[in-house]
């Protein structure tokens, strides 16, 4: 059975599959740091104090930063007009310089134009004391048939230093750009960062000069044959004029005025013939008798009719007024009728007199009106004439004024590069120069020590990250249940020195087969019963009788792993606490090959299992007795049975060793040998009523473990559980098992 070793924190599930708190995790870490918080500290120290000792030999860097203002709007004092940008060209404008002064070409200028080359406090960067030395010797030594060549490599040389010395950036989104100079000397750090920008200004200032020199001398030549064509065209317009007779005033076209003039004129003339025709038919269909009483205003604006009138109206008032008082025969009133008809003939005269007057005006007006017609007509197809003239008129005009606005535009530019040639303006300009620092930018003792410390703490973390991958033990028991499926049926704290070792009580006397009562490992339970091991002791005994609660004798055996693992202490003080319990106990070593607790209880025995499974010495003349606490222990007599275990643990011998110890004794403990050595343990097995697996705090992976279990084989169903031995009580809270130990654990003696 192979089982992947899984954390405690991640296995302690909540039941019925129910959602896992927020922030479970928050434990777990904390756990592992502070198990592994020495190592953690441990390299944060060292890395401290390899910061510290960087900050010994480390050599000082100055830097010196000079700020160039980019002008995006070019404030020129001779142009008229400011040049319109938007934001996307500004940027652009901007990263261009910046790349500029990053240009490979830039520094190459900077390294001839200052011999930089040269320079003793620039080569002596980063040589150290002996390439100083040897630069100090080739400069002394003269340069041979290859000098064109190695001052070229010099000069690259230098200019790959400069750039790596050099750092431009562009604050954010504006339009300056910081040039700083990294070295170890402060005077150079602001040397270089100035010489990088005022080289790179005056690249400008001498490329704005070429251009505008190329520029003046190409417009001046074009402004002359510019103004020759503008003349020229204006030349032929007024010949064109001249030639076809093409006037114009102030109110437009000459002949458009006149065909104006002459349309109004006959629209005038119309009106006074249609007025005069009226008036001469109005007239010439009076009579001398209607025009008496005929409301005709022309005959009313007369004077001569309006008093003939008035005349006319009285005599026939003092006809009537005489006809009616004395008859119409009567002397005045036929003298009052002559009169009225000498006025009717008056009247009818002067009607005829203006009748011919009107007759004159109409004549007047008609030969006006023809003679305005023809006249008009006249004009009209000398009007026609000259529009035709004027389209080709209007395209010499459209090539006169098109060749004066390119000359006069042309004249405006040739005129501002003129003035941008005598005096030229950069497109940017330096807002503060470098000067020399008075601190270091590095090392910073702050930084360094802080990244030191942080860098050696980071790397502690990573390996006790893998460490703790690395390390598969197992500590608690929940990996236990989950990893094996067994339970843990007890934590034993690691034993002090003082509890190994003691000097009072009383030795073993081998004529009587009495143990010994001195203080040891092996009684523990007995020596300190207060103890945390002690208690933890307890119970496991207690587990392991209500695991098996059944009548009679109860034999269980204790097995482990591997050898070390402290089998036989553990089997030893678990006989102790069946016996402190009150029952009669035996403990038996069946470990043939090493016999740990022969060695340590009864070395000197005369016979013991190897003598009981052959039959050849009774059980009640091999055990030996604890004075002290009734106990009993049967040695394995080492020293014959080592030859021949596999003789001795025969199923026959092996049955009748198990049968005898079961007669006399409510409880044997056995003490196996380890499991993963010999077949001993998985044989023995199947023969008792219960097992305790015993393995080393940590010591044993989960996948090691199992497969231990396997190989007990029937043994397996006869596991009581495991106990976990050596564990480390000031680790063990680490681990999120601090409530399992008994209280007692925290008084325990310093362990060795």
């Amino acid at each position: 059975m192979m089982n992947v070793y899984t954390p405690t924190e991640l296995l302690a599930l909540p039941p019925g599959g129910q959602e896992q708190p927020p922030f479970r995790w928050v434990p777990a870490v904390l756990r592992f740091l502070r198990r592994r918080r020495l190592g953690i500290f441990a390299t944060g120290a060292v890395g401290l104090v390899l910061a510290i000792v960087y900050l010994q030999l480390a050599t000082p860097q100055y830097s010196a930063t000079t700020a160039l203002l980019v002008d995006l709007r070019q404030s020129n004092p001779f142009r008229q007009q400011p040049i319109v940008t938007d934001a996307q060209s500004d940027n652009t404008l901007v990263e261009s310089q910046v790349e500029v002064l990053r240009s490979e070409g830039l520094a190459r200028t900077v390294v001839a134009q200052h011999d930089l080359i040269n320079d003793r406090a620039f080569n002596s960067i980063g040589r150290g004391i002996i390439g100083s030395v040897i630069g100090f010797v080739a400069d002394l030594l003269p340069a041979g048939s290859g000098g064109s060549a190695n001052t070229a490599e010099r000069q690259a040389v230098a200019v790959e230093k400069l750039q790596r010395m050099v750092a431009v950036r562009r604050i954010g989104l504006t339009a300056v750009i910081e040039v700083s100079a990294k070295t170890p000397d402060p005077e150079l750090s602001a040397r270089l960062a100035n010489m990088l920008v005022e080289t790179h200004l005056q690249r400008q200032l001498g490329a704005l000069a070429d251009v505008s020199t190329l520029a003046s001398g190409w417009m001046q030549k074009r402004v002359v044959e510019l103004r020759d064509q503008a003349i020229t065209a204006d030349r032929a317009v007024q010949e064109y004029r001249a030639t076809h007779n093409i006037l114009d005033t102030d109110k437009g076209q000459f002949n458009a005025q006149q065909l104006g003039d002459f349309s109004q004129q006959l629209v005038s003339t119309h009106a006074a013939l249609a007025e005069a025709q009226a008036k001469f038919d109005r007239v010439s269909g009076l009579s001398a008798d209607r025009m008496i009483d005929a409301p005709m205003s022309e005959a009313i604006e007369n004077s001569v009719i309006v008093s003939l009138r008035k005349q006319y109206l009285e005599a026939r008032r003092r006809e009537s007024e005489w006809s009616s008082r004395y008859g119409a025969s009567h002397a005045a009133a036929a003298n009052a009728r002559t009169e009225m008809a000498e006025l009717q003939q008056s009247i009818r005269n002067e009607l005829r007199r203006i009748s011919e007057t009107y007759r004159s005006e109409l004549e007047v007006a008609k030969a006006k009106e023809a003679e305005l017609s023809r006249q008009l007509g006249v004009l009209a197809g000398a009007a026609a004439e000259a529009n035709t003239d004027r389209i080709m008129l209007r395209a010499l005009q459209s090539a006169a004024d098109s060749y004066k606005s390119i000359y006069e535009n042309f004249l405006q530019r040739y005129t501002q590069a003129v003035q941008d040639q005598s005096f030229p303006i950069a497109e940017a300009r330096i807002m503060s120069q470098a000067i020399p620092p008075h601190r270091r930018v590095w090392p910073r003792a702050s930084v360094v020590l802080l990244g030191g410390m942080l860098g050696g703490m980071l790397l502690g973390l990573g390996l006790a990250i893998l460490r703790e991958v690395l390390d598969q033990g197992l500590r608690t028991p929940t990996q236990i249940r989950a990893t094996t499926g067994q339970d843990c049926l007890g934590m034993l704290p690691r034993l002090s020195s003082a509890a190994r070792h003691a000097d009072h009580g009383k030795a073993a006397e081998p004529s009587a087969r009495l143990l010994s009562t001195q203080p040891n490992a092996l009684r523990h339970v007995v020596d300190q019963p207060g103890s945390a091991f002690a208690e933890a002791m307890r119970g496991i005994a207690l587990r392991t009788i209500w695991r098996r609660h059944a009548p009679g004798c109860q034999v269980i055996g204790c097995v482990a792993p591997r050898p070390g693992e402290g089998t036989s202490t553990v089997a030893a003080n678990l006989a102790y606490a069946f016996a402190e319990a009150g029952y009669n106990t035996l403990l038996v070593d069946l470990d043939l090959r090493s016999a740990a607790l022969t060695r340590a209880l009864a070395p000197q025995n005369t016979g013991g299992v190897a003598e009981i499974a052959e039959g050849a010495m009774p059980l009640e003349q091999a055990v030996w007795r604890d004075p002290q606490m009734g106990f009993h222990f049967l040695p394995s007599a080492a020293g014959r049975s080592a030859a021949q275990p596999a003789r001795v643990l025969s199923p026959l011998r092996a049955e009748r060793l198990l049968a005898a110890l079961r007669a006399g004794y409510d409880r044997v403990v056995i003490d196996l040998p380890p499991a993963g050595n010999t077949a001993d343990a998985s044989v023995l097995a199947e023969l008792l009523d219960g097992l305790l697996l015993v393995s080393t705090w940590g010591g044993l992976e989960g996948e090691a473990l199992a497969e231990i279990l396997e190989e007990l084989h029937a043994g397996r169903d006869r596991l009581l559980g495991i106990v976990l031995n050596r564990v480390e009580l000031g680790r063990l809270e680490q681990y999120g098992v601090a409530a399992h130990l008994p209280a007692p654990r925290r008084h325990a003696a310093r362990v060795a």
